[in-house]
Formats: C-alpha cells, structure tokens, sequence
C-alpha cells in the first residue's frame, strides 16, 4: 500500500513538473511574439476636406500627412501653418496636369514639397490624398 502512495506521488510531482515548464515554454513565446511585432514607424495627421477655386477648375480633397513618429509632435504644433501650405499650394496645382493619368501622384509630390518648403523642413515624408475631386471646364 505504501508502494502505490509513493508512486502516485512521484506521478503528481512530475506532471507539476511538465506543466511549469509548458506554462513557461508558453509564456515565452507570447513573450517573443510581443516583442517581435511590428511597430509602425509613421504618423499621419488628417486635413480637409479642403475646397480651392480657380478660374481654371474648382478641387476638393482630403489630404493626410504622413511623418515620422518622433515629428508626430511637431505637426500638431504646426497644424495651421501646414493647413495654409497645403491650401495654397492645391490653389497652384497645373490643371492640365491633374487631369493626366498621373496627376494624383503629381499633386501629392507637389503638395509634400511645397508644405516641407513653406515651413522649412523635411518633416513630411508624404502627402496622402484620399479624397479627390477636381471639376471645370
């Protein structure tokens, strides 16, 4: 009778046993899989929609900005000044070439470019447009 009490015991004890060291092996690999994740190394800041006339063609669009994350800070600072960039840079857009097949790419590389220029700095990397509309004659 001692016999099987002690066996059973010895059963119980490597079965904790096995069972810590799967909870560990667990843990560890949530652990690793948290750590591995990817971080998104972007932020984006929304504007618009913004409505620019001309005598030329009438645009809509709502444009995000995208920057680093360590610049998140600085595009909430400079948020009406960004803004006033990118509105007057859309009211300078070429209406022929918003109308080619490539003339969203153009308007988002002009935009990028006249906004880092107006506030002098590289801080946006892109210009994002996701909406557009464009009318006239």
């Amino acid at each position: 009778m001692a016999k099987a009490r002690q066996t059973d015991t010895k059963v119980i004890i490597l079965g904790s046993a096995l069972a810590i060291v799967l909870v560990g092996i667990v843990a560890g690999w949530l652990y690793i899989s948290y750590i591995a994740r990817p971080v998104a190394t972007a932020s984006f800041a929304s504007f618009g929609p913004v409505v620019v006339r001309s005598s030329e063609f009438s645009i809509r669009a709502t444009i995000a900005v995208q920057t680093r994350n360590e610049d998140a800070g600085w595009v909430k600072k400079h948020k009406k000044e960004l803004d006033f960039a990118l509105q007057a840079a859309l009211g300078n857009v070429d209406a022929q070439r918003v109308r080619t097949p490539e003339g969203v790419t153009y308007v988002q590389e002009m935009l990028r470019d006249a906004a880092n220029k107006a506030l002098n700095t590289t801080n946006i990397q892109e210009v994002l447009l996701t909406d557009f509309i464009v009318q006239g004659p």
